[in-house]
């Protein structure tokens, strides 16, 4: 468990229906809107199964009808940015002066070379180290591997067992994560200092080669957002002292993530893509807390065990990352590509967060108001779906079987809920659809026919 949470404080840095009616999608447009992605290990796809998953740019690529050239590097930070863009062979530099849009993923490394060489330092103060090993073992630059590899974990379970000593490694995190803000004698100021500084000088040396390129930039995104349930399974009597730990963490990292998004929203000549505040989809005013910390468990895979675990966007990460930059760019059409593809392989879409479908659906543009099960199709199966849990929620308001995306998918006729009035709405929609054209169900019913 203390290796896990030691990783995590690392990383965190960074049957069909007869006669059924199916809607195609038009045509992607031949645009020819080629893409140059520069960043990191997000960008790059780690932990992708190349054979069967695309990263966030194939699928751009693949919607825009242009291609994508990806000189991303896993590990990279800011300063190896920099010198990926200085030493591009001529070749390269082509393809970057014909790109339209380059994609930037970039600062994560640089917090967390910080905040591991921070806590190993507090480590090797505190005797938290492994046997034999001093500050002087501490790289320049470490990687999360190796707060895995020289922190001692039983050595911290101990020490952490002391109210005091757990109080203090809270108070110390505090500290790293004011210094990776702001900088004064003692404080490092890495986003102010470092990465952002960093992204200016990449950003002029882009426009250098091609100054009508639209630059759009990624927040980073926060992953420490547990499901109650899951620390509930996992850590059983000591469910609440994690979800009390992992909320301070979440916290403090949170208010460095909005920070950077901040410092980025001051340099000129980019444009901003948001994935923070779509892995984390919470509604407008809605409070980010224990009991409802935001969905990033969706796009990664922090709650999986073993070997795969990750904090790396998973398939679903990657098309969120890609409707994101999409709804930047602004050049949106129906889609039959990648994008919906992916999106209708997906074995747990009713789970998909409410405010990042939302983004997928204004890309993908073929997600129908009353497609309740996602197929495509609306008919009969739709409406059975919606008056079972009409029947269910009757006799038990917590039976639903309807997820939050699918009650408002099936709420076809607008009066906010999801009834027996929809699922009538919906059968006399499929039997028009039998004898006539498609048309939105919503101006079905608004033509009173």
């Amino acid at each position: 468990m203390k290796r896990f949470i030691a990783a995590v404080l690392a990383a965190a840095m960074t049957a069909g229906a007869a006669g059924s009616y199916a809607v195609t999608a038009a045509d992607a447009k031949n645009t020819d809107h080629d893409i140059v992605i520069f960043g990191d290990s997000i960008a790059a796809g780690y932990g992708l199964d190349t054979k069967t998953e695309y990263n966030y740019g194939q699928i751009c690529a693949d919607y825009l009808g242009g291609t994508v050239a990806n000189y991303a590097v896993s590990g990279d930070t800011t300063d190896d940015m920099l010198k990926v863009i200085g030493s591009l062979d001529a070749s390269q530099k082509q393809a970057l002066k014909n790109a339209e849009y380059v994609v930037i993923s970039i600062g994560g490394n640089d917090l967390i070379h910080y905040a591991v060489k921070y806590v190993l330092n507090y480590a090797a103060e505190n005797n938290l180290l492994v046997s034999g090993k001093t500050a002087a073992d501490i790289p320049a630059e470490p990687t999360a591997s190796h707060l895995l590899t020289l922190l001692d974990r039983s050595k911290l379970s101990a020490y952490a067992s002391n109210t005091n000593n757990a109080a203090d490694l809270l108070v110390t995190l505090k500290k790293l994560c004011n210094n990776l803000m702001v900088k004064n004698e003692s404080y490092e100021g890495v986003i102010p200092e470092k990465v952002i500084p960093n992204i200016k000088t990449a950003v002029k040396n882009i426009k250098a080669i091609n100054p009508n390129a639209r630059i759009i930039v990624q927040t980073i995104y926060q992953p420490i957002q547990f499901d109650k349930e899951y620390l509930a399974a996992n850590y059983g009597s000591n469910a609440s002292t994690y979800v009390k730990l992992f909320g301070q963490l979440r916290s403090n990292f949170e208010k460095v993530l909005q920070l950077y998004a901040k410092e980025l929203g001051g340099i000129d000549g980019i444009e901003i893509a948001d994935v923070n505040h779509e892995f984390t989809s919470l509604k407008e005013g809605e409070a980010q807390n224990n009991d409802n910390p935001g969905h990033a468990a969706y796009f990664v895979n922090i709650q999986e065990s073993g070997s795969k675990r990750d904090i790396h966007p998973n398939q679903k990460g990657h098309l969120a990352i890609a409707s994101t930059i999409l709804n930047t760019i602004g050049e949106l059409h129906d889609d039959s590509g990648l994008l919906s593809g992916i999106f209708k392989s997906l074995t747990d879409t009713s789970a998909y967060p409410l405010i990042a479908v939302d983004t997928y659906k204004k890309a993908a543009g073929n997600l129908m108001l009353g497609d309740v099960n996602f197929d495509e199709k609306i008919d009969a199966r739709d409406a059975s779906r919606v008056l079972k849990n009409y029947t269910y929620i009757a006799d038990d308001p917590n039976s639903a079987i309807l997820s939050e995306i699918q009650l408002k998918q099936s709420d076809v006729n607008g009066d906010t809920l999801s009834d027996a009035k929809d699922a009538s709405a919906l059968l006399r929609f499929y039997a028009y659809l039998s004898n006539n054209e498609y048309c939105p169900i919503d101006e079905f019913l608004k033509s009173g026919k």
